[in-house]
Formats: C-alpha cells, sequence, structure tokens
C-alpha cells in the first residue's frame, strides 16, 4: 500500500524487508539515530540490566537479546564503525573487517576523493603549463614566461594558503594538555635513566644497570648477550663473543673495567643522539616550507632569466636548486648520525664496523649523490663551462634504472636459490609485478630522456612540443585515473537512497507474487 505525505509517495511493503537497515541497532538500544555517547551508555546500561540472564530469570534462556544488545552497543560506541553503520548498515560493518574495508569508512573515502580530486586539478595545471611552454618555445605565441608560468603560479599559490593556514591552526590551537603531560613524562624519563647511568661504578649493580642503559641481557659468563639486541640494530647482527668464563681473576676484572668505563660513556653518547634527533626533528618540521619557498624562488629566477630582466649567471639562477639538494643532505646526514649513536650505546660487540657503515652510507646517499652530480653537470654545461655531449650530461640519469635492473637480476637468482615452491611463487609473483611497473616507468622516464637530449643536441630541427609527448601522456593518464578514482569515492561509495531502493524493492521483475497494491493518488494528480 502507497501512503501520502505532503505530496510525496512511499511503498509500504511488509513482505520485502528494506536492502539497508541503519535503524535497527538504534531501535535495539531505544535511541534515536543523534543519539550521544553518554545517552548510549546510559542505554545500554540500562537494558543490560534488564535482560541479562543472571539478573532477570525472565530473560530468555540463551540470552539473545542480550548479545543483540551487546552487539549493539559495540557498534554504534565506536565511531568508525557507526559512520559505516550509517551509510551501509551491518551488511558494512561484516565489510568492514575484510580487505579494503577502510575504504567504506565515510570519513577515509571522502578524504580520499578529495586527494584524487586535488591531483586531478594538479596535473590539469601542469598539462596546461607543459602546453603553453611548448608554444613558446616552439616560437608559436609570444607571451611572456612570466604568463607561461601561471598555472605554476597558481599550484604554488594554492600550496602555500594550505601550508599557511596548517600554520596559523597549529599556532592558534597551541599544545594540549595531553602533549604537555607526554613532554613532562618524557623529561622525567630521561631523568631517571640519566640517573641510573651515575651508579655504573658499582660492580654489584653492573648488570642492573646495562639492561637499564641498552636492554642487553647479561649471560651466566657476564658479559653482554646480544642475540636480542641484535634485531634492534640497523647496522645487522653483532658477532659472537667468547662466554666461556675462563679467566676468572685478572681478566674478568678487567673485562668488568671494560664494560663499566663503556656503560659511563652511555650517558655522553645518549646526550648526543638525543640533540641531534631533536635537531633533526626540527629540521624535518621546517624542510617542506624551506622546499615550497625555494622552489617559488627558482621558477622567479628562471623566468626573470628568460625575460630578459636580469643577467645572472646560470649558476646564480640555479642556486635555489642547490639549496634543495643541500637541505637533503643534511637531513639525511643527520639520520645516519643518529642510527650510528643508537647502535654505539649498545654492547661493543654490536657496535657498528667500517664495512657496514659503509654500506650504510652508500645505501643512504646514493640517490643524493647522483641528483646533485646531475643538477652540476646540468649547470655547468648550460654555463658553456664544458663542452661535452648532452648524451655525457645525462649519463648519471640512466643510473638509477641500472641499479633497478641490477636488483631485480639479483632477485630472481636467489628465487631459482630457494627451496620452498610455494614462497617462491609468492616471491615471483611481486618481482613480476615491480619488473612491470619498472618497464612502464622507465618507458616514460628514459624516452622523454632520449628526446631531450635530441632537442639541446638540435634545438631548431626539433620541436619542444614533440619532446613532451610522453610528459603529456603520462599526466592525462594521471589526471583521468584521479577523475575516475574521485567519482568513484564520492559516488560509487554512497549506499543508494530510499527513494532508490524502493523503486527497485517495487520494481515489476522484483515482484514475485504479482501483487496488487493499493495506491492513494493525491488530488492534484488525479484525473476528473
Amino acid at each position: 500500500m502507497r501512503n501520502s505525505d505532503g505530496g510525496s509517495e512511499r511503498t509500504l511493503n511488509a513482505e520485502a524487508p528494506p536492502a539497508r537497515d541503519t535503524v535497527g541497532l538504534y531501535n535495539v538500544l531505544g535511541v534515536d539515530q543523534r543519539a550521544t555517547p553518554v545517552e548510549l551508555k546510559r542505554a545500554y546500561r540500562r537494558l543490560a540490566l534488564q535482560h541479562h540472564p543472571d539478573r532477570n530469570p525472565g530473560a530468555a534462556a540463551d540470552g539473545r537479546d542480550f548479545v543483540r544488545i551487546q552487539y549493539a552497543y559495540d557498534v554504534l560506541s565506536d565511531e568508525r564503525k557507526r559512520r559505516i553503520y550509517d551509510r551501509y548498515g551491518e551488511m558494512g560493518i561484516q565489510m568492514a573487517g575484510r580487505v579494503g574495508g577502510e575504504l567504506l569508512d565515510p570519513q577515509v573515502s571522502n578524504m580520499l576523493s578529495g586527494f584524487a580530486f586535488v591531483s586531478s586539478l594538479v596535473a590539469l595545471l601542469f598539462v596546461m603549463f607543459f602546453a603553453f611552454l611548448a608554444q613558446r618555445v616552439d616560437r608559436k605565441i609570444s607571451w611572456p614566461y612570466s604568463v607561461v608560468f601561471a598555472p605554476l603560479w597558481t599550484v604554488d599559490l594554492a600550496v602555500l594558503i594550505v601550508v599557511m593556514w596548517a600554520l596559523l591552526k597549529r599556532v592558534l590551537t597551541g599544545f594540549s594538555p595531553s602533549q604537555a603531560n607526554s613532554d613532562y613524562a618524557s623529561r622525567d624519563e630521561d631523568a631517571a635513566q640519566s640517573s641510573s647511568y651515575a651508579t655504573t661504578e658499582d660492580d654489584d649493580y653492573e648488570g642492573i644497570v646495562s639492561d637499564a642503559c641498552d636492554n642487553t641481557p647479561i649471560n651466566a659468563a657476564g658479559d653482554a648477550d646480544t642475540s636480542t639486541s641484535a634485531s634492534r640494530s640497523p647496522f645487522g647482527p653483532a658477532p659472537a663473543t667468547d662466554a666461556t668464563p675462563l679467566l676468572g681473576g685478572a681478566g674478568g676484572s678487567r673485562r668488568r673495567h671494560r664494560r663499566s668505563r663503556r656503560h659511563r660513556q652511555h650517558p655522553r653518547l645518549r646526550t648526543l643522539r638525543k640533540f641531534v634527533e631533536t635537531q633533526l626533528a626540527c629540521l624535518a618540521k621546517a624542510a617542506p616550507i624551506a622546499y615550497l619557498l625555494l622552489l617559488a624562488l627558482l621558477q622567479v629566477s628562471i623566468v626573470l632569466k628568460l625575460d630578459g630582466h636580469v643577467g645572472w649567471s646560470v649558476w646564480r639562477v640555479a642556486a635555489p636548486w642547490l639549496a634543495i639538494e643541500a637541505i637533503h643532505g643534511m637531513l639525511l646526514t643527520m639520520q645516519l648520525l643518529a642510527a650510528i649513536l643508537k647502535a654505539s650505546e649498545g654492547a661493543a660487540a654490536a657496535a657498528p664496523t667500517a664495512g657496514k657503515l659503509v654500506v650504510v652510507a652508500l645505501d643512504t646517499y646514493w640517490w643524493f649523490v647522483i641528483r646533485v652530480l646531475q643538477a652540476v653537470l646540468i649547470v655547468l654545461r648550460l654555463n658553456h663551462s664544458i663542452s661535452w655531449h648532452w648524451v655525457v650530461v645525462f649519463a648519471p640519469s640512466f643510473l638509477p634504472g641500472l641499479r633497478s635492473i641490477v636488483t631485480l637480476c639479483l632477485l630472481r637468482g636467489q628465487l631459482r636459490a630457494m627451496g620452498d615452491a610455494e614462497v617462491a611463487q609468492n616471491e615471483s609473483t611481486i618481482v613480476l609485478a615491480s619488473v612491470i611497473a619498472f618497464v612502464i616507468a622507465a618507458s616514460f622516464v628514459y624516452s622523454f630522456v632520449a628526446l631531450l637530449i635530441w632537442k639541446l643536441s638540435l634545438p631548431s630541427a626539433v620541436r619542444l612540443a614533440l619532446v613532451l609527448i610522453p610528459v603529456f601522456i603520462a599526466l592525462s593518464i594521471l589526471c583521468c585515473l584521479c577523475t575516475c578514482l574521485s567519482c568513484c569515492l564520492a559516488y560509487g561509495m554512497h549506499a543508494p537512497l530510499d527513494d532508490e531502493r524502493e523503486a527497485e524493492t517495487n520494481s515489476p521483475g522484483n515482484n514475485d507474487n504479482n501483487e496488487t497494491s493499493m495506491t492513494f493518488v493525491p488530488s492534484s494528480r488525479r484525473i476528473e
């Protein structure tokens, strides 16, 4: 039967339950959908005492009512589960525990949708910039470069507004009491640990102080057992030590003296590590703002140079770029120093050796060194300080691809040497996916580098629009993917509206019993 209320029609069909029930759990607790957490808790306590089998002998023997009340409160008292239930019902709660269930959270899906939409706009602005740049370099238009860089100015302005808004919000909000309490607690902990280090001169409490300093257990021989601390060291496991107590007299006393001296050095190392970590945290917070300002300054310098307003050298124009690399190098150095100091606080056997330090340093700095070398070669070539061919100038750009190929080949060899077939099959799938991703990325990057070398070698024979074809393809794909993802997250993840659900429920194809229903038509729509 259909009922009319204010000119709208709704179908009441008791035999076809709704596909999405978002009020059932609220009805179980007897509260409204806008109930506060306090009201939910009060209703749960009242109903739990009323339907608990131990307190109410008249309740159901199996306690189904109590279990249902407990389930309703568990769902509605959790903010994330409540948001999912309000949109998708109990089916959404069941799907939230599966892989990808985080997307069912309206807050997460809305955030990802907004991020994808903004990314599509940024990709579109970059497409416009490269299109303007190609037309200007190919002399199709005579705009000044300040106009050509207008899409980049728009991106910079938007990012600057977001960063300033975040900083202003943080300044106005200030530190919360919980953060202040955590700071005071950390200071008290540091003071307590420092006082524990001061007791290392007492040989009777040497093992206890060793545990407090580096959490390294002491074995029966009195030496440090590095079997558990090796896993925490970023430089790998420590070499084995002699745990046989053959030297009990002067040798044991000498060993205890070395350990006591090492423990007395721990406060200094720990103080230095704390200082380095504090400076690293401050620099990491200020680095994004510095990167943004330096990138904007680099764009302004390039525009002024290309429009002929200044006669600066290429080194002066590229100074912001080199400053960005210098800041990044400082971050890497401080991270490496903090890791070394943290590893040195452990036992002497766990201290990093020279070979391990070289391996860690190479793994930390290889990409940074390649970027700096590439930037210096480009600046030297543009400044006419060297006359090398552009293929030699861009040679560092091919080193990451070569390194990736060697890494994939080594992984392939390790898979063939594996004895477990199931593990080898899983790892081979990951390697295959990595190979496909590398081929796709390398095809875009190195085709652009090859075309750019061709353009710089023959400036008048090659158009810049041809060189930027890989860039246009990559940005167009990114823009389309982000737009589709934004639409899917914004609309595809939403539950159907009540009117649509009722239309599907009461369609002729879904009515198996061919039941007829009485309809009350409003007087304004009747045919007399």
